[in-house]
């Protein structure tokens, strides 16, 4: 792989840090042990928070979640937040998705594909429209970023591949502003941003940039294919030796006297339009 993105400090897991590995509120906490992705290690819980979910907190009980009947002081004093709801959970790690197993993901669904194409009844019960990738590039915000993975959910993203530096961490904050979709949205993490989009170019995928500088306009532009999505930094756009890669740079026709969206909003709309498209 090239070394465009490497050589800088990979940030460090959350997992050990107080504030930042606990998620608290009754449908994050729930959202994310029904989703089985992200690693569950306690759950501080009151006794009517506990009764409102019991089924599914003895059943994480049942596998090995440590479980504690806690009063609502003590987990405000834990969360250091009165919006608990009566429900806090301490997190591991994010478990990323490895790029090698990511691409033997994208061959088995590229392969389905051509199979299913190959014979029209069984192309009834496979997928309907084609594959769909986002690459973020140093996207900071925990915000923005989990209204990302909310719309990459809502757009059946394949997965959302991000680098290891300079990038939101994968954290309780982007839990709860992606409404919990990042419990079911893979996330990758790779070095080299740039040899990644190569190799999904290599699969067949038209690589396309979000580019507020851009003259191509989205209403404009083909969108059909199989496409992979790069987002850019909030304050910088898209990293140059991505934009190299990169088959056509589209911009959203702005209006207004302000010329770019936020990049969570700009998501959403890149992302429906795409569908739309497909899907016409």
């Amino acid at each position: 792989m090239s070394d465009s993105f490497r050589g800088k400090k990979k940030r460090a897991a959350f997992s050990g840090n107080h504030q930042r590995s606990w998620l608290w509120g009754h449908h994050a906490v729930c959202e994310t042990l029904a989703g089985g992705r992200w690693p569950v290690l306690q759950i501080y819980a009151t006794r009517s928070a506990f009764e409102r979910s019991r089924e599914l907190l003895t059943e994480a009980e049942s596998s090995g979640i440590s479980i504690e009947i806690a009063s609502s002081e003590r987990l405000e004093e834990l969360a250091r937040t009165q919006e608990h709801q009566g429900l806090l959970a301490r997190l591991g790690p994010y478990p990323y998705l490895s790029w090698d197993d990511f691409e033997a993901m994208l061959t088995r669904r590229l392969a389905t594909d051509q199979r299913s194409d190959q014979n029209e009844e069984a192309s009834n019960d496979k997928y309907s429209e084609p594959p769909l990738i986002v690459i973020c590039d140093r996207i900071q915000d925990n915000h923005n970023f989990g209204a990302i993975l909310r719309s990459c959910d809502g757009t059946n993203v394949l997965g959302v591949i991000v680098g290891t530096s300079h990038q939101s961490a994968m954290t309780p904050h982007v839990i709860r502003s992606s409404s919990g979709a990042a419990n079911h949205v893979p996330v990758v993490e790779t070095e080299d941003l740039v040899a990644c989009a190569l190799r999904v170019r290599k699969l067949g995928f038209q690589i396309l940039a979000a580019d507020s500088s851009g003259t191509q306009s989205l209403w404009r532009t083909e969108l059909r294919p199989m496409t992979a999505l790069i987002l850019g930094s909030e304050a910088m756009g898209v990293a140059p030796e991505l934009l190299a890669v990169c088959d056509q740079r589209v911009t959203i026709p702005m209006a207004g006297t302000v010329t770019s969206l936020n990049v969570a909003v700009a998501a959403g709309v890149l992302l429906y339009e795409i569908r739309r498209q497909q899907a016409s």
